[in-house]
């Protein structure tokens, strides 16, 4: 099959390309996809319509103290002109300049409603799709008020955010916002030298933008970071801060910082859940929601390539097949498991697709490295884990590829706000088989009501199996690379293990001086935090269950 004739199938009146593979099967492409989604015909889905009215219950109850809790968004908001501007927010000249010389020309619909409101001191709960201005809604009234700060060395603000990319990218655009008002920066951010931040934090930076950990390690640890005068936090991606995985490190950090307060949180799919915002501490948060919660972006076509029962093997042979004929240029891969992306991207290497990983098990330098060689082209494919999904912005994404689809609507959600973003258009192509099923349910379920457009992809089942019968005959030689890599770092450690030893030497006497750390969870409650962040994302481990990558085993 040609690519204009593969291009044809993604209409939803398409052949029946895969009727070798059901015989029996009675349905067309006509319906697959909604079949494929339907409720009625899964186990699941019944137990769960069978409690239906008992949740219908609950639902009203949390929308009663929803009502109570929340204040209303009319009361909050200062009297504004009709003009859709910066200009008529009242902002300080220096910057309204920053914002033009940025392209900021006119606010977004979710920084048109929070600046004025963030402005006045009040807590936010905002909920906005991916590439709708969030950073720039909180970032822009930060500003403002520290333009009227009493004078002395305080820091007075912290955002925190899930990963140390999408802390940088917030720096960075903080950074060009503040030129010429005096606003100073410092950063708590793993992954980056400690003693580096130390240092600008000794010098009692404005606003400090940090990861959770570092945050807290220099909290517990170190002089250099001063929480006592903190006036305003900011949660950005608040609905995983809230989550198994981070919620100890936050409550942690809500339980040493000041009461008295400002907090804003922010996510594509915000938490309304009054006990979550309670435990918060945040005082009559005023909601403004822009566009449904659980939406995509109006640009996006979803696409997704059904694996019927038997084929859910071949997985790597459909992503070549797509990654070659369709979508060969400025694609985003997302897996759920990091060792699926290295072993992808090794197959990709010996196929001739040019590809970067970034997933955790990478160092901060090699992240950088691979963020800037696929921002700049040198790469074609990025193949990231859900680390890359919350938030990051790289312009130009074309195309967002699910090797599988991720544990919840949610996280699918994020992953596909990749591309199509800031009124662009975009495609997400997603290889569901039966246990995607519920996430698959969820997204053609969401798209109908929002009225974007969801289509089935077909795939000839020869062109994936003639990939297929490719990689599996590469077999030694992808085993060979991967034992070469990991003979690299088995050397690598050694000489990091040698160098340290040479350092106890060489500095024991400033090592020993040095006091301890501490830490606020003991190893085993790390590990159980850990694991429970990981099976939000990723489900259980299945201890082997093959996932089409070769032989690579979830893990």
């Amino acid at each position: 099959m040609d690519e204009d004739e593969e291009a044809d199938s993604v209409d939803e009146d398409a052949e029946d390309d895969e009727a070798e593979d059901d015989e029996n099967a009675e349905e067309d492409d006509k319906t697959v996809l909604n079949d494929f989604a339907a409720a009625e015909t899964h186990p699941d889905d019944l137990v769960s319509e069978a409690g239906s009215e008992a949740e219908d219950e609950a639902d009203a109850e949390e929308q009663r103290r929803q009502d109570e809790f929340f204040a209303p968004e009319e009361a909050s908001a200062r009297p504004q002109t009709g003009e859709n501007s910066f200009t008529s927010m009242s902002l300080n000249r220096r910057i309204l300049k920053n914002l033009t010389e940025q392209k900021f020309y006119a606010p977004t619909p979710i920084q048109r409603k929070t600046i004025p409101v963030a402005m006045e001191g009040k807590d936010v709960v905002g909920g906005a799709v991916t590439g709708s201005g969030k950073t720039a809604a909180f970032l822009i009234p930060i500003m403002e008020r520290l333009l009227h700060r009493p004078k002395g060395a305080v820091t007075r603000v912290a955002i925190l955010m899930p990963t140390r990319e999408l802390a940088l990218q917030c720096l960075s655009v903080a950074q060009k916002l503040a030129v010429g008002t005096g606003i100073t920066f410092g950063r708590a951010i793993g992954g980056l030298n400690s003693r580096e931040q130390e240092k600008e934090l000794k010098l009692r930076p404005d606003i400090v933008i940090a990861t959770p950990g570092r945050f807290i390690d220099f909290m517990r640890n170190s002089p250099a970071l001063q929480v006592d005068k903190l006036e305003i936090l900011v949660l950005d991606e608040a609905d995983r801060m809230l989550e198994e995985g981070f919620s100890d490190e936050l409550n942690e950090i809500l339980g040493t910082i000041p009461k008295s307060r400002q907090t804003m949180l922010f996510s594509a799919t915000m938490t309304s859940k009054v006990d979550d915002l309670i435990r918060v501490g945040m005082h009559r948060p005023v909601r403004l929601l822009v566009d449904a919660q659980k939406t995509s972006a109006a640009g996006l076509t979803q696409e997704f390539v059904r694996l019927r029962p038997g084929r859910e093997e071949k997985r790597l042979g459909y992503l070549l097949h797509l990654c070659t004929e369709l979508y060969r240029d400025r694609t985003v891969i997302f897996f759920r498991q990091k060792k699926t992306a290295h072993h992808v991207r090794v197959v990709f290497a010996l196929c001739g697709l040019q590809a970067a990983e970034l997933h955790g098990s990478m160092s901060q330098e090699q992240r950088i490295s691979s963020m800037e060689a696929f921002r700049s082209g040198w790469v074609n494919f990025l193949l990231a884990t859900d680390l890359a999904s919350r938030g990051l912005d790289i312009k130009g994404i074309e195309t967002v590829i699910n090797y599988e689809a991720p544990q919840s609507h949610e996280i699918y959600l994020h992953r596909v706000g990749r591309t199509a973003r800031a009124g662009r258009k975009g495609i997400s192509c997603t290889l569901a088989a039966e246990p995607d099923r519920r996430v698959v349910k969820a997204a053609v379920k969401a798209a109908k009501v929002q009225g974007v457009v969801v289509k089935q992809r077909t795939v000839d089942p020869k062109d994936s199996d003639l990939w297929q019968t490719k990689i599996d005959g590469m077999e030694e030689e992808i085993e060979d690379v991967l034992r070469e890599e990991k003979e690299d770092r088995v050397m690598s450690q050694t000489e990091r293990d040698l160098k340290k030893a040479d350092n106890l030497v060489d500095f024991a006497d400033e090592i020993k001086s040095r006091p301890k750390k501490t830490w606020f969870q003991s190893e085993t409650e790390k590990e159980s935090a850990k694991t429970k962040g990981a099976e939000r994302l990723n489900g259980p481990v299945d201890g082997g269950k093959g996932n089409g990558a070769g032989r690579m085993k979830r893990g």
